[in-house]
């Protein structure tokens, strides 16, 4: 009895230490998206103008134009885990605002085409600050991430204007919702700075890469029922699925709580 009681005795001692030990900090800023394979994702719209976008009957290449970084916002929450906050743990949130564009024009005819989908991604994982430096509470840091991503429904806008013989202008516009939601899990490595600006607002900024949908991808090609690739708005002679890697950077501000 007397054992079990230092035993209970000891584990609240212990679970009340952890407890003091434990700091949070909530950031939010700058979270950015940039597709980084060779994807049909950031391949053009219409890569032939006459394809079936805008002739059904003909075949034609359709691509996401997600190329480059696309803009977004996150938000942060960590839990310092030692006094020294070498060892943290992230839990975040990301929205990704992903927008695509494209025009053609030609002497008698003109093509604009705009593809839009968002992102919410959600994530945690495990951060390890492995450097000080002296100046403002500088801290480096490492982290791996697990990652559950929504990508919602996709938009295609295509406006066509056309010039006939006799010089009459002729506009048509199309919506068209392409592939239906999708949830995929991914991971990603971080590197990452934080820095004190006035106690207690900290600056974070980090950068990452990692693969968007590791796990959940339809691996059936589109002749077969498959998805098709992940951000692209059409299932036209698509193949199975592809991992996407991205990178993501993110400038936060960051509180001590």
């Amino acid at each position: 009895m007397k054992f079990l009681l230092l035993g209970s005795l000891l584990l609240v001692s212990s679970l009340a230490s952890v407890q003091a030990q434990v700091r949070f900090r909530v950031s939010g800023g700058l979270s950015t998206n940039w597709i980084v394979s060779d994807n049909p994702a950031v391949q053009r719209i219409v890569a032939n103008t006459e394809g079936s976008v805008l002739e059904p009957d003909q075949p034609a290449s359709i691509g996401g134009a997600f190329d480059g970084n696309q803009i977004g916002y996150g938000i942060r929450l960590y839990a310092d885990l030692d006094k020294q906050k070498l060892f943290r743990i992230p839990f975040g949130f990301d929205l990704f605002m992903m927008r695509g564009s494209q025009s053609y024009i030609a002497p008698n005819f003109g093509v604009l085409a705009r593809h839009s989908t968002d992102l919410y991604s959600f994530h945690a994982g495990f951060e390890y600050a492995f450097v000080e430096f002296p100046l403002a509470f500088a801290r480096a840091y490492v982290a791996a991430e697990l990652r559950g991503t929504m990508v919602t429904n996709d938009n295609l806008y295509i406006r066509l204007q056309t010039i006939n013989q006799e010089g009459q202008l002729t506009t048509s516009e199309r919506n068209i919702t392409g592939k239906p939601d999708a949830f995929r899990f991914g991971s990603m490595i971080r590197l990452g700075l934080e820095g004190e600006i006035y106690y207690p607002v900290f600056l974070n900024t980090s950068v990452g890469y990692g693969a968007l949908n590791l796990l959940g991808r339809d691996t059936r090609p589109t002749t077969a029922g498959g998805r098709g690739e992940l951000l692209t708005p059409d299932r036209i002679s698509e193949g199975p699925e592809q991992v996407l890697q991205h990178v993501n950077f993110t400038f936060m501000f960051q509180v001590r709580l």
